[in-house]
Formats: structure tokens, C-alpha cells, sequence
């Protein structure tokens, strides 16, 4: 499921952009150290990108993108300075 616009990190282990649920899913389950992971914030973050991906509400997608975004935020990688690019393939 497409995110509203493209996420960009800055985390060199992560992918430099992440554009849909699957891609977030995929980077907190393979990219993650476990004890970063492990840690609320990407356990909801993963929890609601699961529902978004269930649901297909656009209301359940919103709120798992805003809480991806602050997760990698916590942990210094969400590349601030890029502002959020729209998705260009729907």
C-alpha cells in the first residue's frame, strides 16, 4: 500500500527511501537491530502498518505513516531536511 508521500532516511543500514507499507515492514523486520526493533515505538509502527495494510482505510494508512515517520525520527534517521515527496507511481 502507497504512503501519502516517500520517506527518506538517513540511516545507512535502511533503505534511503521508503514508499509503501511493505517497504516499512520489510525495514523494521530486516534492517533493525533487534534491540532497536524491540523498542515501542517500531512495535506500534509495525502494528499499525499491518492494520493500514489489512484495512486499506486511508485513515489506518495515515496513521501508521505518521508513526513510521516519527520512530525513525526518534532514532535520528528520518532525513528531516528533504521535504515529503508525493508518490509518483499510483
Amino acid at each position: 500500500m502507497d504512503f501519502p508521500a516517500e520517506v527518506r532516511t538517513t540511516a545507512r543500514r535502511v533503505p534511503a527511501i521508503v514508499r509503501t507499507t511493505e517497504e516499512a515492514i520489510k525495514l523494521i523486520d530486516r534492517e533493525l537491530l533487534p534491540e532497536v526493533k524491540s523498542m515501542p515505538r517500531w512495535t506500534f509502527a509495525r502494528e499499525l502498518l499491518v492494520v493500514a495494510q489489512k484495512s486499506g482505510k486511508k485513515r489506518d494508512l495515515t496513521h501508521a505513516y505518521r508513526q513510521f515517520r516519527q520512530a525513525l525520527s526518534n532514532d535520528k534517521m528520518l532525513d528531516e531536511r528533504a521535504a515529503p515527496q508525493t508518490s509518483s507511481h499510483d
